[in-house]
């Protein structure tokens, strides 16, 4: 399957709050989300996409994107 690839960053405690968010490494997804959207880890934690950050161009690791989330 073709897709984009994503970095993702996970803000426990909220956006422009408390501790900054941290990197939670690379994912491909069949198309870009838009905030608001709901993103589940292989665990089944759901995370809520607050941000996206396209990048002008991609980067070293291939990402197209950065998903700022925050717990939903």
């Amino acid at each position: 399957m073709a897709g984009f690839r994503v970095r993702v960053w996970f803000d426990p405690d909220g956006l422009d709050v408390g501790q900054p968010a941290k990197d939670d490494g690379l994912i491909e997804l069949p198309a870009i989300p838009q905030p608001g959207m709901e993103l589940a880890d292989d665990t089944g934690r759901v995370a809520m996409i607050r941000r996206v950050v396209l990048l002008h161009s991609p980067g070293p690791d291939g990402a197209v994107a950065v998903l700022v989330c925050t717990p939903s």
